[in-house]
This record gives C-alpha cells, structure tokens and sequence, in this order.
C-alpha cells in the first residue's frame, strides 16, 4: 500500500476542515445590519403626573426602515439634578419593532433608549428626548355650598413636595387650548415645608362655578394642575 494512498483520507479531512473555516471566517467578516431607534413621542397637552405609570415606547428599524422584531430594548432616565442614566426598564420589540415600557417618574428626565445588538443587527442608541413631570396636586373645598360674602377655603397637597414653589387658585381650569372664557385668578400663594397650601377668597356674588388649583413649574417639574371643584354661591 503507498504512502499516498495512506494519507488520502487525512487530506480529505483537512480539506474540509479548511472548507469549514473559510466559510465560517467569511460570516464573521460580514458586517450586522445598522439599526436606528426611533422614540415615539405622543402629542399629549398634559404631561405625565407624578406618582402614576406612564408608557414611553420606541420603535427599532434596520438601515432601510424595516422594524425588527423580537429583540430587547433597555430605557434608561436621567432625573433633573441629576449626573448618571438608570436603567427603568427593558421591553422586546413586537412584529412592528415597537417596545413599550411602563416607567413611574417623580420629575421631569431626559429618556434614552439603547440595543446591544447581537451577530446580525447592530447595536444603537436614540437621541436623548425630555420628559416633563407634573406633580400631583390635591384640593379640598371646605365648603362647596358658600352664603354670599362667605370665605371660600381650598387646602391641598403636592406630591413631590414643591416647597417654596407659586400655588394659585382659578375660577374655571386653566388648561391649554381650550375654548370658552379665559380663567380668572382667584387666589395666589406658596406651599409649605410639607407640600401643602392653603387659598382664600371671598365670594361676593351668587353664582355657580368651577374652581381649580395650579402650582408653577419649579424645581424639576412642569406645572401641576389639580381636578375642577363645583361651588355654589346663594
């Protein structure tokens, strides 16, 4: 038996070993797909309030547009005042390339989205978007049914504690964009160490109205705005 004839079989074998790692060094050399993250940013007046879920949501595409689907989106938010992201949540993209995820937010942040990508798509960030808050504010009418000349008494809370922050009380509820007869400033002070407040006004007239209470953008977040009380004046 020749010696060629006994190496026939190694040199098979090394043929295709070689094969093998030619065409896995070929798949490796081929680049992954760029991908974009795309925020999706709902037109909304009113802006999240503190203490209470809000959904933010991104949409992942490949480098012509296509949403990919089926993988892991991370959302991470820096909060006004402070220097450092912190990851809040994470989602898997639907058929459509959208991933959503629920995030309950004190103050106003900036969000950013990020992909880690894997062997066929890229990794991406989105921009960084802001995120307004508005805090949350409670009123209590001590009296909803008011003698004429009478005080009419509104205390509340706001959470966060917006210390120091501009409270005012309106005749009808000052939200943007909205028809009818503009809001009348009733009442105007600050709240306290703890969040609270206290408004005063005398109510000369017989009427019937809607009343509400506002705080002022400050200190990380938007301006609050509190529900509308119905109050009778005899």
């Amino acid at each position: 038996m020749s010696v060629l004839r006994l190496l026939r079989p190694l040199l098979v074998l090394a043929s295709v070993l070689g094969l093998v790692a030619a065409t896995s060094a070929t798949a490796s050399a081929v680049p992954a797909t760029p991908t974009t993250i795309f925020v999706a940013i709902v037109a909304d007046l009113a802006p999240p309030v503190a203490g209470r879920p809000t959904d933010l949501t991104a949409v992942l595409g490949d480098d012509t547009g296509t949403p990919v689907a089926g993988q892991l989106l991370t959302l991470s938010v820096q909060t006004a005042g402070s220097a450092d992201f912190q990851v809040v949540g994470q989602a898997t993209t639907d058929a459509s390339g959208r991933a959503t995820v629920w995030a309950t937010l004190d103050h106003d942040v900036v969000a950013r989205w990020s992909y880690d990508g894997n062997t066929t798509y890229g990794a991406s960030t989105s921009a960084d978007y802001g995120v307004q808050v508005a805090p949350l504010v409670t009123a209590r009418a001590h009296d909803r049914t008011l003698r004429r000349g009478q005080r009419l008494l509104v205390t509340g809370r706001t959470t966060p504690v917006k210390a120091g922050c501009a409270v005012s009380l309106w005749r009808g509820v000052p939200r943007p964009l909205t028809s009818g007869p503009a809001p009348k400033l009733l009442a105007r002070s600050v709240a306290r160490a703890d969040g609270s407040y206290r408004l005063v006004r005398r109510l000369h007239r017989a009427a019937r109205l809607r009343v509400a209470v506002t705080v002022a953008s400050c200190a990380g977040n938007a301006r609050g705005l509190s529900h509308a009380i119905a109050i009778r004046v005899r």
